[in-house]
């Protein structure tokens, strides 16, 4: 089973308590605490399926800078009055040849990535270099975060049994010592997250992704 439903919490326990605890229940809170883990790790490895979503972001932006909600990660890509538009690394404006620093909403094609701010939600900002009005429709493809599931009806994301089985045994043998196991846990568990991506791809033709240092080119030399 693979994303065609919601999975919740009190669903996983019942299907997977198993592989993490020998408590069905779950007293002492440490199939939670495995599975919380578990998804953490997915969520750093990859871009798999249900991890990506395609919102309205034009209320998020305030003086030309949109701040994601806690929820998501990072803007994979933006359009703005449906205009594909380049998102640029930080280093963009530190670049020797490059533009130097640009105001917000004075002018130019990119998105700036400014990463997470400093705040304790440490949410992820982004320069948006062309002016921006109320009426302004800004649209992006963006990369969910992972959030800590702690209620019953909380949802999880990916909700591939297969994978979330075999990263919950990863877990367990690797706090019990098991680095081997738990690798080959690992492996199986991206492998099967791999493979319905290539199956849920079957057909469709995707476009190359858009290199913040132009279409078709290589990385400059002074982009870490």
């Amino acid at each position: 089973m693979a994303n065609e439903r919601n999975l919740t919490l009190a669903e996983a326990r019942t299907l997977l308590y198993k592989h993490a605890t020998d408590d069905a229940s779950d007293s002492d809170g440490t199939f939670k605490a495995r599975l919380n883990e578990a998804i953490e790790r997915i969520y750093t490895e990859g871009i798999w399926d249900g991890l990506t979503v395609r919102a309205d972001l034009s209320s998020y932006v305030a003086n030309e800078v949109l701040t994601l909600p806690y929820a998501y990660e990072a803007i994979l890509s933006i359009a703005i009055d449906d205009n594909p538009t380049p998102i640029m690394g930080k280093q963009y404006e530190f670049m020797r040849g490059g533009p130097g620093i640009e105001d917000a909403g004075e002018g130019g094609a990119f998105v700036i990535d400014l990463g997470f701010d400093s705040t304790g939600d440490a949410l992820r900002r982004y320069k948006i270099l062309q002016d921006v009005d109320s009426g302004t429709e800004i649209e992006g493809l963006i990369k969910r975060r992972y959030v800590y599931i702690s209620s019953d009806s909380d949802v999880i994301v990916p909700s591939n049994i297969g994978a979330l089985k075999h990263a919950l045994l990863a877990i367990t043998y690797e706090d019990e010592g098991d680095i081997q196991r738990s690798t080959a846990f690992w492996d199986e568990c991206y492998n099967i997250l791999q493979s319905a991506k290539q199956v849920n791809r079957a057909g469709i033709i995707n476009p190359n992704p858009q290199q913040q240092w132009g279409f078709m080119s290589n990385k400059p030399h002074s982009i870490l």
